[in-house]
């Protein structure tokens, strides 16, 4: 009997720019704050961009965003994720989190008008269900500081949620 596992992909891909002043090490240690991986592993790439260095790492599954989804959830930062990620109609857009903060181990959102001095690290999810499904997972609502409308992550893996449970 052959098992069939039917499960949604989920892609993730973080990427920075390495500023000339920078040392690429510190750079990686800063993205690791976000994604942790491995170098020795992980797909990890070093490459020059429009004669720039630019540091891309790829990784596939829900496991690589256990840690930014605890991170929100501790500096209590769920609604605000959640409006950088999502747009108004619904599609994932990539989160910018401040590169020298990420450096010292902290998790710092960056919205569109606002960038650290040496640059943003994005985060690029790309995943095969709903979007929604993907943040109320990822960054849930909150009422009075509480996660409400959660998604499980079977339900993220699987995307199978009961239309009842899904908040615009």
């Amino acid at each position: 009997m052959e098992c069939t596992d039917d499960r949604l992909a989920i892609k993730i891909t973080l990427r920075a720019e390495v500023y000339p002043t920078e040392d690429t090490r510190r750079v990686l240690q800063a993205m690791n704050t976000i994604i942790p991986f491995n170098e020795e592993v992980d797909d990890v790439d070093i490459e020059e961009e429009e004669g720039r260095k630019v540091i891309k790492v790829r990784k596939e599954g829900y496991e690589a965003l256990m840690k930014l989804r605890t991170s929100f959830r501790n500096n209590r930062i769920l609604d605000t994720a959640r409006s950088l990620l999502m747009t108004k109609r619904g599609n994932l857009r990539a989160l910018r989190f401040h590169k020298q903060a990420a450096y010292v181990g902290k998790v710092r959102l960056c919205d569109e008008d606002e960038m650290s001095p040496l640059g943003v690290i994005s985060l690029i999810i790309d995943y095969e269900g709903d979007a929604r499904t993907l943040a109320d997972w990822l960054a849930p609502r909150t009422e009075r500081g509480r996660p409400v409308g959660e998604a499980t992550t079977h339900e993220l893996l699987y995307g199978r949620r009961q239309s009842s449970e899904i908040n615009d």
